[in-house]
């Protein structure tokens, strides 16, 4: 039993299987690439940047909108005006989610006829575009799935529409970016062994090395994975592809350098067992320094203050895996297959001498200033016209137009270049903003952002349409209350005149006369009553003298005078009768006058009073019309000065319908909140947003300092301000990260080479081959695919891997250096002429890698990928005379007469 376990150690089978075991619970346990960067698609955040100190606000904002996602649903009529028509069938549309807004699980939405007030913010200029707004809650659901859920459900016939946001365009993004990674993985993999079978002309070499790498890719992956899920440690969307990269690069390299080694003692010894033992000997020195080198500097990036910087510690387990894989993994198939490892090859393959680096090596010898001139020439333009500028924008990767992309230029399109991708502002104060003293402040406060630099419109509280509302301000109250004015000095001088006509129609002396006629007529009906008494009696006196026994005793004459006296009697009977009723009619006249008597008389005092109260009261007239005119005059001056453009509403107001409209568009439930929606001119543009998000920060504390919302919360969000987050992160750490890279490996070179001048020197020349690697990759994209900036992840992963190349490579010159007793003048050609052999097969694996890259269409792997065969090509070029020029001229130079002598 013990001699089997000894062949199984001697075979290595315990290797074996502990890799087995470790792949397969890696296999198992790790996540879909694709989920695991949809985890961590949000860009690196501090938990005191603006972001989320937003985020925190918007949590406390109420009617149940904590943690939902914000959309935008667009409607378009290409090319002309949304006809009322089209009108109806967007409402009845949009009412129809309001209807089943629980089963699309929609919170909210804002369409114009719920923000009357902000319909400009809606409505595009040209009538063409309009936008409703969608709070919804994910409950679980992927973003990609509610969008494909609304895209679907808010089709018209006749009109485009699309759902759009920031959040979704990052997500596309994302999405892009798992697409890419597995693409590149496949692609990468497959380069790296093509590489090893073309090489080294084997099949079984070939997928042996697949097996090394897939498994040190596989532990690392799930390995950083659980310490990003369990342990909180940062972990980005391009990490598994770094990973992957990082160990295909430098794997592929060592496993060429192994096999080569170990194809060259089975020559001599085909025994594979000492063979291996023998190989593993050689190379576990160099392979371990570097591995372990680039572990320490990959696991310093940790201590930067920046996630996607910090996220490359995840390198530094790549390499230690990778260490363990090659000098582990690789022997037990070495051991075990000996030479046939090489089938159906018998020979190791070999690579030609390198022409160039002889000739270099030989003309920088022979003129060693000339030879450094030469790559100052070629290497210092593109220095000093480096172009550092980077676009933090998501879409800078997109190529295909998905409908999210296509929302998102729609809007930019027909409202402002910067509205699909607004700034909020969040303000929340201790008590509730709707006062006229705080509403005043905001007003204010949207008045001046919409002054500032690059902002194009502001949203609020006071102005949902990015417009001053005229009832809610000074000017506009003033005029009402100077109309009134006018109207109140008119009414005056028509009364002031009405006086002076009533004052004149009061004319006492008629009023005098009348009562005299008054009087007279009085006495004339006392005369005409008397007189119709006496007559009265007199008739009645007459008519009692004639009595009938006189009349049968009279003559015939006397009849005839009875029957005269009978018909006067009758007639008198019937003046009687008159005259009662006149003496009747006389006493009510007398009457009737008496009393008109005595009411003139008392009216002609009243009158007397009247007349002097009205003069009184003309005077005063006069006086209040003349105080009304300078009133007027006044109110007009302060109307159209700058002091009327002041925000004031009045107590009815705030209770008024519009507002209301605007405080549930606007406020937080308990009112407390409030946002403001600040839209550029501008797309998010490269170079410009860190300064447009300050001068608007500036702007809103200048604005709140002083007035009732001084000590209120304050937090902006929104595409700009995150993408100036990332490039303030950017701009403080890549410095730092970049001087973690050369100073760590500048130490590990001079540690091991115990030399500090020389390896200064290549190392200087690989930094100044990277700036013309990063000028010469910008200026292909600028030329073939008009790209004027990289995007901000490009120089992290292009630094991550060229640190690993010249890591390698400076490192091997490094320990040759140190262990060559040979002088430095007679270590430089033989080194050079033997160095430019292995730099081919180095320029071979970078080359594949790099074009494999290409392969996910994606701006950014192009642009890491011109980025490293540029500066490789570049490194290849300027090498053999930095390391000759300057080694001599380190030597002679002390000595002028040997400057330009051969050697």
């Amino acid at each position: 039993m013990k001699q089997i376990i000894k062949n199984l150690h001697n075979n290595r089978v315990f290797t074996l299987i502990v890799w087995l075991i470790a792949v397969l619970i890696a296999i198992i346990s790790a996540p879909n690439i694709t989920n695991s960067i949809q985890q961590y698609n949000e860009p690196p955040l501090a938990s005191n940047s603006q972001p989320i100190k937003a985020q925190k606000i918007r949590d406390n904002w109420g009617y149940n909108l904590k943690d939902t996602i914000t959309m935008n649903l667009v409607y378009q009529n290409p090319n002309k005006k949304i006809t009322n028509k089209q009108q109806q069938q967007i409402t009845n549309k949009l009412a129809s989610l309001i209807k089943h807004q629980s089963y699309y699980n929609i919170k909210k939405i804002t369409t114009i006829n719920t923000n009357l007030q902000g319909k400009p913010a809606m409505l595009s200029k040209d009538g063409s575009t309009e936008v409703a707004t969608i709070q919804i809650a994910a409950n679980g659901n992927s973003l990609r799935v509610l969008t494909d859920q609304l895209t679907e459900q808010a089709k018209i016939a006749g009109l485009k529409s699309y759902i759009t946001s920031p959040q979704i365009v990052r997500d596309v993004n994302n999405a892009k970016i798992a697409q890419v990674t597995q693409i590149s993985l496949i692609a990468l993999f497959i380069a790296a062994t093509l590489i090893i079978g073309i090489y080294l002309r084997s099949v079984l070499a070939a997928l042996i090395s697949f097996v090394v790498l897939f498994s040190s890719f596989v532990t690392t992956y799930s390995l950083s994975l659980h310490l990003a899920s369990h342990f909180n440690w940062p972990f980005s969307e391009y990490s598994v592809l770094e990973i992957g990269i990082a160990i295909l690069v430098i794997g592929t390299i060592w496993n060429i350098y192994i096999l080569r080694r170990f194809g060259e003692l089975l020559k001599n010894q085909p025994e594979s067992h000492y063979s291996t033992k023998q190989t593993i000997a050689d190379i576990r020195f160099p392979v371990t320094i570097v591995g372990l080198v680039l572990a320490l500097i990959f696991a310093c990036t940790s201590f930067i203050n920046f996630s996607e910087v910090q996220s490359l510690y995840v390198l530094a387990l790549a390499y230690v895996i990778l260490i363990l894989a090659v000098l582990t993994l690789m022997p037990v198939f070495m051991a075990a297959l000996g030479e046939s490892i090489f089938w159906p090859s018998v020979s190791t393959g070999k690579v030609g001498k390198s022409r160039y680096f002889e000739k270099a090596a030989a003309f920088s010898m022979w003129q060693p200033f000339a030879s450094l001139l030469l790559v100052l020439y070629l290497t210092l333009p593109f220095i000093y016209f480096f172009n550092n500028r980077l676009d933090y924008s998501p879409m800078t990767n997109l190529t295909q137009q998905t409908q999210a992309i296509k929302g998102a230029q729609t809007l930019d399109a027909h409202f402002t270049p910067g509205m699909s991708t607004p700034v909020t502002v969040y303000i929340q104060s201790k008590t509730p903003l709707n006062n006229e003293k705080d509403l005043g402040t905001i007003d204010t406060l949207t008045t001046k952002l919409k002054s500032t630099n690059s902002v194009n419109s502001v949203y609020s509280l006071t102005q949902p349409g990015s417009m001053p509302i005229e009832k809610y301000y000074v000017a506009n109250q003033l005029q009402a209350i100077a109309f009134d004015t006018k109207q109140a000095t008119g009414q005056l001088t028509k009364a002031s005149l009405g006086i002076k006509a009533n004052a004149q129609n009061l004319d006492l002396a008629n009023l005098q006369q009348q009562v005299k006629s008054m009087q007279a007529m009085v006495a004339r009906s006392n005369s005409i009553v008397n007189r119709s008494s006496n007559l009265s009696n007199q008739v009645s006196q007459a008519t009692s003298s004639v009595s009938p026994t006189e009349r049968r005793s009279a003559s015939r004459r006397i009849r005839q005078y009875q029957n005269r006296i009978n018909s006067l009697n009758q007639e008198l009977q019937s003046v009687q009768s008159g005259l009662n009723q006149l003496v009747t009619t006389g006493q009510a006249i007398q009457s009737f006058s008496q009393s008109n008597y005595t009411y003139l008389k008392n009216y002609r005092e009243q009158i007397k009073e009247v007349n002097r109260q009205l003069k009184v009261a003309n005077r005063s007239v006069v006086a209040s019309n003349s105080q009304l005119n300078s009133i007027y005059d006044y109110l007009d001056g302060l109307q159209n000065s700058q002091a009327a453009n002041v925000y004031f509403i009045t107590k009815q107001q705030l209770q008024g319908n519009d507002f209301k409209q605007s405080l549930a568009n606007f406020a937080s439930q308990d009112q407390k909140t409030t946002m403001l929606q600040v839209v550029f001119n501008k797309t998010t543009d490269n170079g410009n947003n860190r300064k447009r998000v300050d001068q608007l920060q500036q702007q809103i504390k200048l604005q709140l300092k002083g007035t009732s919302l001084a000590n209120a919360n304050v937090a902006i969000d929104g595409e700009p301000v995150v993408e100036s987050t990332v490039e303030t992160k950017m701009n403080n750490n890549f410095v730092i990260f970049i001087s973690v890279m050369i100073i760590g490996l500048l130490l590990s070179v001079f540690i091991l080479s115990r030399a500090i001048l020389q390896p200064l020197y290549w190392t200087a020349a690989f930094v100044a081959s990277a700036f013309t690697g990063f000028q010469l990759a910008y200026i292909t994209m600028h030329f073939i695919a008009h790209v004027d900036s990289f995007d901000w992840q490009v120089p992290i992963i292009a630094v991550a891997i060229l640190t690993a190349m010249g890591s390698w490579q400076i490192i091997s010159l490094g320990l040759s250096l140190r262990y060559t007793e040979l002088p430095l003048l007679d270590w430089l050609i033989p080194t050079v002429k033997s160095y430019g052999t292995i730099v081919l097969y180095i320029l071979l694996v970078v080359a594949a890698i790099a074009i494999s890259l290409t392969f996910g269409a994606s701006n950014a792997l192009i642009e890491i990928a011109l980025i490293v065969i540029y500066t490789t090509l570049a490194f290849y070029f300027v090498l053999p005379m930095i390391i000759v020029s300057l080694g001599k001229l380190a030597v002679t130079l002390p000595n002028k007469d040997n400057i330009i002598k051969n050697k």
